[in-house]
């Protein structure tokens, strides 16, 4: 017997473990200065916006989201 298997998606729901502001943190948990991470990178950015079984096209708005979150603090973080 033999099954032909179709690979769904390719995502794995991991990616850096950051903070709300999109900081990457270190095993301590600790923000690395300067470091942020946005979109699949992150884990989706989005914390699971459409859920664990969203489909391959609806990671968009949560690496949109997760990206101008990020964005937004690293700006800020910035500016002088």
């Amino acid at each position: 017997m033999a099954v032909r298997l179709n690979i769904l998606t390719r995502k794995t729901l991991g990616g850096l473990q950051r903070d709300l502001s999109g900081r990457v943190l270190n095993s301590s948990g600790v923000p690395v200065p300067g470091l942020y991470a946005a979109g699949e990178v992150a884990g989706f950015g989005g914390g699971g916006v459409h859920g664990y079984r969203s489909l391959e096209g609806t990671f968009l708005g949560g690496c949109l989201f997760s990206g101008r979150q990020t964005g937004r603090a690293a700006a800020a973080a910035t500016a002088t």
